[in-house]
This record gives C-alpha cells, sequence and structure tokens, in this order.
C-alpha cells in the first residue's frame, strides 16, 4: 500500500495560554497542501519482526524516534495481532519546517494499518491515538480545512476562506532550524486573541498582514533575521500574505499569479538551491 502524507500550513498561530499539563492553548487554521512524501506499508509474510526504510530529507534521526516507527509501536501496544510490517518513507517534506511532515507521516501509518490489517478503527479512534503522537497529527486523519483549539487536539471544520480560492500558495524552507520546545519557550501568550481568527481570516486577503498573526514569529525572526528579510522579499514580489507556518521556519506566500511562472520570474534568483513548493489553491 502507498500512500502521500501531505504538508499542511498555518494560517495564524496564536499561542493563548499555558495549560497545567505543560502544553499550550492554542488557536489557528490549518489547510492541507499538496506538498507530500511517498510511504509504502506491506504486511512482511515471511519476516519475524518490522524493517523501516528511510530515505530523503529524514536526517539523522534515530528509528526510535521516528514517528512512524512510534505509530507502529502505539498501535501494536493495542492490537498485538498486527503481523511484522515493512514500511519505507521518502521524506521529500523538509523537516524542522512547521509544514507538519513528521506529523503527517504518523498519521498515515495509522490509517494504512487500520485498513491493511482491518482494525475497524473509527476516525475518532484515529484521532484520539493520533493525538498521543503529536499536537498535529490528528489533522492528518481526515486532512480538511480546519480551526485548531486546545493543544491541537480540537478539530472544527471550516470552509477554506474564500479569497484563497485561485491564489497561488509558494512555500520556501530556508536551511534554518530552531525547535518547537525552544521556540514555546521564548512565546509571548496573548490571550485576549482567543476565539477571533475565523472571523478575521473572512476579511479581504489585503487585510490578512496586519490581522492574521503567528505569535511564533516574533521569536524566530529574532534568532534569525534573515527569515524576516525573506518574508519582505515575498512581499515586495507580489506576495498578497506571507507568513511563517507553524513554529518554523518554512515561510509561505500567497499571489494572485504564479509568482515562479517561468526561469525569468523576479523572485527566481531569491529562492536558488531552497526547497520550495507552488501550487493553485483549490477548494478542499
Amino acid at each position: 500500500m502507498i500512500l502521500h502524507p501531505h504538508a499542511k500550513i498555518n494560517l495564524g498561530l496564536r499561542i493563548l495560554r499555558r495549560r497545567p499539563d505543560g502544553y499550550h492553548d492554542i488557536e489557528s487554521c490549518m489547510l492541507p497542501i499538496g506538498w507530500v512524501d511517498q510511504l509504502a506499508v506491506e504486511i512482511a509474510a515471511e519476516a519475524t519482526e518490522d524493517s523501516y526504510e528511510i530515505a530523503g530529507l529524514a536526517g539523522e534521526l534515530p528509528i526510535e524516534r521516528n514517528l512512524v516507527y512510534k505509530a507502529v509501536q502505539l498501535l501494536r501496544a493495542q492490537h498485538p495481532e498486527i503481523p511484522p510490517l515493512q514500511l519505507k518513507l521518502e521524506k521529500l517534506i523538509p523537516t524542522e519546517a512547521g509544514l507538519g511532515g513528521g506529523s503527517a507521516d504518523a498519521a498515515y501509518t495509522l490509517l494504512a494499518i487500520n485498513e491493511l490489517c482491518h482494525l475497524d478503527l473509527s476516525t475518532a479512534q484515529l484521532e484520539a491515538m493520533a493525538g498521543e503522537l503529536g499536537s498535529d497529527c490528528p489533522f492528518f486523519i481526515q486532512s480538511r480545512p480546519v480551526l485548531v483549539t486546545g493543544r491541537g487536539e480540537r478539530l472544527t471544520p471550516l470552509t477554506m476562506p474564500s479569497t484563497l480560492l485561485g491564489k497561488w500558495l509558494l512555500v520556501v524552507k530556508p536551511p534554518i532550524g530552531m525547535s518547537t520546545a525552544e521556540a514555546y519557550r521564548q512565546v509571548t501568550r496573548h490571550p485576549e486573541a482567543e476565539g477571533k481568527l475565523t472571523a478575521l481570516l473572512g476579511r479581504p486577503i489585503g487585510q490578512w498582514r496586519e490581522l492574521i498573526i503567528n505569535d511564533f514569529e516574533s521569536v524566530v525572526f529574532a534568532h534569525y533575521p534573515e527569515l524576516a528579510a525573506l518574508r519582505d522579499t515575498l512581499y515586495r514580489h507580489g506576495a498578497l500574505y506571507a507568513a511563517m507556518s507553524g513554529s518554523g521556519t518554512a515561510l509561505y506566500g500567497i499571489f494572485d499569479d504564479n509568482p515562479l511562472l517561468d526561469d525569468t520570474a523576479p523572485l527566481v534568483p531569491h529562492l536558488t538551491d531552497l526547497p520550495v513548493w507552488v501550487e493553485r489553491l483549490a477548494l478542499v
């Protein structure tokens, strides 16, 4: 079975308060986008244990810390009848990007094994299990636009903002990383922002620059001013709105027209040798 776990972007990300359990309450809109990894999951009929093959942009992370591995172990703890599996992951979504690639891989591993092994787990059960793997993971079980609240486990379906339909999305990942834990340690909380994002997303996209805020930007940009400069470059070359996704460090811009239509596009020299994704946004 071959699946294509996809990335996401955050439209706004407000950090509201620290919770007694150590997590933070947040408010964000998540949108699925077309940048994908490739995950192959098969029953290893002749094997006595699972096998993992991780290639591409996975870095040097030990397999025991990979979310695909953790997803398998979580499922097998509850369903010991699951036979040995062979899993191959080709990482194409950059890591430490705020694009949710690792979370998507974990969620799609749950989906694949549920189908392959006929576990008959419901969507709600899969989302609950995904939440044990990471705050972003439940989103990828259904992969639709949502308002994300709580620590990330409460998902309220949204219609994609109409102002985005037909626009072009460009995502770029500079060679910079910052841990989510470190970003949370330094972020300023904004409880006054609670409950406002959905209405703000209904405003014209030309107003978003001042209204749709990612609270992690002030932290990450202070450490890496070149990221702020790149966001400003996206604006100078026609972005209607540009922001960091999640806790970063990928940036995205939303444009009226394809900003990389050909090699002569003025934005091209600013993105040389960087992982880039471009797509036209449609109704999800």
